[in-house]
């Protein structure tokens, strides 16, 4: 199970490399839910990962879990 801790450092990296990402409490609250099936090291890759590739200026949650292999990178799945 992802350790929020792990969680929200993820998520401020992600502010800092998409600075029109807005996260309030609330959203992080939801992303953490659906998020804490991860273990930390899949978070964090997903976020390299999504920092890496993602090429939306404001990435969604379904772009950091990226259950469709659409940022594939075999290093980072699950």
């Amino acid at each position: 199970m992802l350790d929020r801790k792990v969680f929200d450092d993820g998520i401020a990296e992600l502010l800092v490399g998409f600075p029109n990402l807005v996260m309030t409490s609330v959203r992080a609250d939801l992303w953490y839910k659906y998020s804490k099936h991860l273990t930390d090291r899949q978070w964090q890759g997903r976020v390299d990962r999504c920092i890496k590739l993602c090429i939306k200026a404001v990435p969604v949650l379904a772009d950091i879990l990226d259950e469709r292999g659409y940022y594939k990178d075999d290093y980072f799945r699950a």
